[in-house]
């Protein structure tokens, strides 16, 4: 299998415009938050601090190629931190560089379920091991499991693998540029966009509580990585890395062309998987490898379901159901489906393009009930221009939920979206801001 990106989600939210109102109220991408920052006391500056953008939409579908693609709720991470993001994406968020999104499924182009490998039940198949064979066989390692390829920073017949922090280098930035132009043809590409999505992170650094010794973490810690492939001293792959307090989270993979005959695709999640097993001596909550979106109508992404046993996601439950069974939903309500089988009750199906739902799971303020929503009303919190509002100079102030109904409906509707989106224990115990 040819290498692919883990997702492609930064080729095209790069573009993504403002569908919602948010951005008169000062939530805009161009925002600065300087202001904001200045606000917190140093006991909060380790909370994660999240700006609410509100409904975006994407120009044109990654994945698909429809024009008038589909809506996102977004959120701009300031500050986040690894338990927070870790909550976030078993809710289905996923992260491009600081963007935080969450697609509305009410009328999507392409169902978008988050899928995870059980990585300490995964056993490579005949066709994985086929592939590190090959692999072994082109570089003439001297190993004799083939398994072996997959631990540590094995140096073996010219093949080098280091685990090292999120960071831009100029060779990293010439691997991504070629990629870019040769497999998506793109040739728009700067050093700002690629340290913006693949090096700039806005994970805080998690330290452990001790350090361990053997953990192969090189800073010790949970964050943003990249794991580095060389190959006879040419950097030929890069696989950029959340390690989180469950999982290790693929965010991208990109690779040097030159080396597309060795398949670093295949070789990089087995890679990762790997360490999932490694890091879990250590870190014994750690056990899954989470992949990003699983998208049934896009052949190069389904690929992530080969990698077994595997969960997708239950966007209205918000529950992890085995692969299987959500395959058998998914072929009879191919354009988008919950998987709940408690059907008549909780279970949500789109069968058609034309058809648009009422309720977006994940997103829609009417999934509360009015006690329910009188109650987030109660709890949110919002950091505020009020001057911006009123024509005045700036001044940030910390508004309620309650507060945000008296200003403005639509903000209003975009507190209690964000809060049916995070859950409450988020959206209560994060700074957020517009």
């Amino acid at each position: 299998m040819s290498a692919v990106p883990s997702d492609t989600e930064h080729s095209y939210l790069d573009n993504a415009s403002s569908s919602s109102s948010a951005s008169s109220y000062g939530s805009d991408c161009s925002h600065d938050d300087s202001d904001y920052q200045g606000m917190v006391t140093s006991s909060e500056s380790k909370r994660s601090l999240l700006r609410l953008l509100g409904m975006q939409s994407r120009s044109e579908c990654g994945y698909c190629g429809t024009e008038d693609g589909s809506r996102f709720l977004a959120l701009r991470a300031i500050r986040l931190t690894c338990d927070d993001y870790q909550t976030l994406i078993d809710r289905g968020w996923r992260r491009a560089g600081s963007l935080l999104y969450l697609t509305d499924h009410s009328d999507a182009c392409c169902a978008y379920y988050t899928i995870r490998c059980h990585a300490l039940e995964h056993v490579p198949s005949a066709s994985d091991r086929k592939h590190l064979r090959r692999i072994r066989r082109h570089l003439s390692a001297a190993v004799d499991n083939v398994l072996d390829l997959l631990v540590g920073g094995i140096e073996a017949g010219g093949l080098e693998v280091r685990l090292e922090a999120a960071s831009f280098t100029e060779e990293k930035f010439a691997v991504f540029e070629k990629y870019q132009v040769a497999v998506h043809n793109d040739e728009d590409v700067s050093r700002q966009g690629f340290r913006r999505f693949l090096c700039d992170s806005p994970l805080l650094f998690q330290p452990l509580a001790r350090p361990v010794e053997g953990l192969v973490l090189p800073a010790s810690g949970l964050g943003s990585y990249h794991q580095c492939y060389y190959v006879d001293g040419r950097l030929a792959a890069v696989g950029v890395l959340d390690i989180l307090p469950s999982c290790v989270s693929s965010v991208y993979l990109f690779y040097d062309p030159d080396f597309s005959h060795l398949s670093l695709g295949t070789f990089s999640a087995l890679r990762e998987i790997a360490l999932v097993q490694q890091l879990h001596e250590h870190l014994p909550n750690l056990r899954y490898y989470y992949m990003g979106y699983y998208i049934p109508s896009c052949p190069k992404m389904t690929y992530k379901g080969r990698w077994r046993p595997a969960d997708l996601l239950d966007l209205r439950t918000l529950k992890w159901i085995p692969i299987d069974r959500c395959l058998e939903r998914i072929a009879r309500h191919p354009v988008f489906c919950t998987f709940d089988p408690d059907v008549d009750r909780l279970s949500i199906v789109r069968d058609s393009r034309e058809q648009v739902l009422d309720i977006a799971p994940a997103i829609s303020p009417e999934l509360l009930t009015p006690e329910e929503r009188c109650r987030a009303l109660e709890r949110i919190e919002v950091l505020v221009d009020v001057g911006g509002l009123f024509g005045m100079p700036r001044r940030i102030a910390s508004v309620s939920g309650s507060q945000l109904t008296l200003i403005s409906d639509e903000l209003e509707e975009l507190a209690l979206q964000t809060y049916v989106s995070v859950g409450d224990q988020l959206a209560t115990n994060v700074t957020l801001s517009l």
